[in-house]
């Protein structure tokens, strides 16, 4: 009766593993191209300024200003309007003085437009208003994480989410106070192992919330896209469009995963790393519901390798290198 009861306990075991694993059949999860609704082209239209907008490596939109993060110079963000063509001026001066930054990203789906300064791990909240109108803003908010991060930030209610290089698991959740609480996503079966600095390079990624209960992640050295639930719970795990595995000589998949309201985008490059003229730069930008069904392939004529998305008036701001930096929009059909 014993050995019994002990093989009863043991299945019992042995299903509540099984199914708290995350699921990893290609059958079930895989999709391809013809599995998007359709394909859409953009044409662009460049953006031309009063100002040259150097080299941003990361835009913002805030009703019509366009807000560009850009590492040379003594500030490190710019403000453009979108309707006149002129820039509006300069906002965080470079350095490590009160309300300086040395390494500022955005902090995604917030209140107001934040910051975080990934040389100090501390992050910043402003009211909008006062950011556009004030040459030196200052912060309604700020704090300091318990410990730093690697990329930008997504807000995810309350709460910051963030990827630290080198972790056991893949996101992590910081408090509104910027204590670390817990692991929020983890590296998949096959991912976890691999030793740590390997696992680190090969499954570099992208990610990004819908603000309230979901964050997915997007790879950008194999096609893997994988949505969590605010739970720390892998809800979809997605392999496509060309199904590859990662290969250090292999091709780039995903990039700048983006929120879109009741959708993402992140682009897609699909070429090879040792082509010569290979680059960052794509002109595939696909959607796909927070649900993980493939929506739309917008196939872009000037390639970007960073944007920024105007839910409400169905714009696109990306930043293209061809033949140099330059903004250019484009408008998403109805």
């Amino acid at each position: 009766m014993a050995m019994c009861n002990k093989l009863i306990s043991l299945a019992f075991l042995l299903v509540l593993v099984s199914c708290s694993q995350p699921k990893q059949s290609d059958e079930l999860n895989s999709f391809s191209w013809t599995d998007f609704r359709g394909e859409v082209s953009l044409k662009g239209r460049v953006l031309d300024f009063d100002e040259d907008v150097m080299r941003p490596f990361s835009v913002q939109v805030f009703d019509s200003v366009l807000v560009t993060l850009e590492p040379a110079g003594d500030m490190v963000c710019q403000l453009f309007n979108l309707n006149t063509g002129t820039k509006i001026g300069d906002r965080l001066r470079k350095g490590e003085g009160p309300n300086e930054m040395l390494m500022p990203m955005f902090v995604n789906n917030g209140e107001g437009i934040q910051f975080i300064d990934l040389a100090m791990a501390a992050f910043y909240k402003y009211d909008w208003t006062d950011f556009l109108n004030n040459s030196h803003p200052e912060p309604f908010g700020k704090g300091k994480l318990s410990e730093s991060v690697d990329s930008e930030m997504q807000m995810l209610g309350d709460n910051y989410v963030g990827y630290q290089y080198f972790k056991e698991q893949l996101l992590y959740l910081f408090d509104k106070s910027g204590n670390k609480v817990k692991p929020l996503a983890g590296f998949t079966e096959d991912a976890g192992s691999l030793p740590a600095e390997m696992r680190a390079d090969a499954y570099q990624m992208g990610y990004v919330s819908n603000g309230k209960d979901k964050v997915a992640v997007t790879y950008y050295m194999t096609d893997i896209i994988e949505i969590w639930n605010g739970e720390g719970e892998l809800v979809k795990h997605l392999h496509g469009p060309e199904k590859f595995e990662y290969s250090d000589k292999g091709k780039d998949a995903f990039f700048t995963p983006k929120n879109a309201g009741n959708q993402f985008f992140v682009l897609y490059n699909g070429r090879n790393r040792t082509e010569e003229a290979h680059n960052s730069s794509c002109t595939k930008l696909l959607s796909f519901s927070w649900d993980g069904i493939p929506q739309y392939v917008y196939t872009l004529d000037d390639p970007i390798f960073t944007y920024c998305v105007d839910v409400k008036k169905r714009k696109i701001y990306g930043v293209s290198t061809i033949p140099e930096y330059h903004i250019v929009e484009y408008t998403l059909p109805e």
